[in-house]
């Protein structure tokens, strides 16, 4: 089976359900977000889906896919990892693998559960008050974990606002923190808004971890490993991230270093799904955890779905989530079914082959450039 063509849908400008502040990017307003649908087409006839970021290179690096065994995966990584961030391309061949296989990707990567608990991962910092509120509304909608986005001014804006969250859970959800201070100035980048130094940092994790937080992620710059491993050594709370930590190097030098409890790598970003699957060896070997950022929010968080339940050290999926009863990340509205939680705060995984979903081609239409 050969991949006969690669077709990629840009959707343009599609509008988030109301202006949206992120965290990470303070200042600013978003109103709407593009990205690329993509269908990879086999020679069969059958077709992978997968999504990506908005950019020229997706079709670069399907030109030269075409032609190749759908199966060659190691191959098909080596011309992915030529490109930036074409890796959704690979979430599309891996739903066609498993479509000729007749099997839903969770089970040929090694079937170890087949539900994972998802997290409500706000993308606001919000006010004590509506948080608190919207933790109430999550836990009414199943959900039994949500994740604050901690990036006030100060610190104790920040503590007033965990606290007001971890009292209106009652120990009825698991609690995390993102501090999104990964693009501070000791990286290529530099972000506005508050910048973290080790102090807070601790300060916060400990603060934290007497409320009773699952973990705090992206306190520090990524590629401050002297202050991530320090931080992570003289605290208890679980450290994360690596949501844009790049290529396994970088995930072997972060834990080599004890640097986080918890790996974040992103199928759109760090490697590609199948790829993220060595990272998830290189975690478990250390007793570590391996839980995926969002990956794009939409198709290629199901595949993420898929990865949590075929490896045993990654209990939680991520779904984007700011208010309940919204879908922030349109994204997630290619899917027919966007992703939800159960009554138990659990993500039951697809019965069908592949990734087991099926696409909204009416939303599509309506949005494609």
């Amino acid at each position: 089976m050969k991949i006969a063509r690669v077709e990629t849908i840009a959707m343009r400008n599609v509008p988030t359900p109301r202006p949206l502040s992120f965290a990470w990017d303070p200042g600013e307003v978003t109103t709407a977000t593009s990205f690329i649908v993509i269908k990879v087409h086999a020679d069969n006839g059958l077709v992978g889906y997968g999504h990506n970021y908005l950019t020229d290179q997706v079709a670069a690096a399907g030109s030269r896919l075409v032609g190749m065994d759908v199966f060659a995966t190691e191959q098909h990584a080596r011309i992915l990892r030529k490109f930036h961030r074409a890796w959704g391309l690979e979430t599309a061949i891996w739903d066609l693998i498993g479509k000729a296989c007749g099997q839903p990707l969770y089970k040929l990567w090694g079937g170890y559960t087949d539900r994972i608990r998802g997290y409500a991962s706000t993308i606001e910092v919000g006010t004590p008050e509506e948080r608190a509120q919207d933790t109430l509304g999550f836990i009414e909608e199943g959900f039994r974990a949500i994740k604050l986005r901690l990036h006030n001014d100060t610190l104790a804006e920040d503590i007033a606002l965990a606290k007001a969250v971890a009292d209106a859970a009652n120990g009825r959800m698991d609690l995390m923190a993102d501090g999104n201070q990964a693009q501070t100035p000791v990286t290529p980048s530099s972000q506005s808004g508050v910048i973290w130094d080790l102090k807070r940092a601790r300060y916060t994790a400990r603060a934290l971890e007497e409320m009773g937080f699952v973990w705090l992620e992206e306190p520090l710059s990524r590629y401050d490993y002297d202050g991530l491993a320090s931080l992570n050594s003289s605290v208890d709370l679980a450290i994360a991230g690596g949501e844009n930590n790049a290529y396994f190097h970088e995930y072997r030098t972060l834990l080599e270093r004890n640097c986080y409890d918890i790996l974040q790598p992103d199928a759109l970003v760090s490697e590609g799904i199948g790829q993220l699957r060595k990272i998830a060896a290189l975690a478990e070997v250390r007793a570590k955890l391996c839980v995926p950022h969002h990956g794009g929010g939409g198709i290629c968080t199901y595949a993420h779905l898929h990865f949590s339940a075929g490896v045993p050290n990654s209990p939680w999926v991520e779904i984007m989530r700011d208010k309940p009863g919204e879908f922030p990340w349109p994204a997630a509205l290619v899917p027919t079914v966007p992703m939800m939680v159960d009554k138990d705060g659990n993500v039951p995984l697809p019965s069908g082959p592949g990734i087991g979903i099926d696409l909204d081609e009416d939303f599509i239409k309506r949005y494609a450039a």
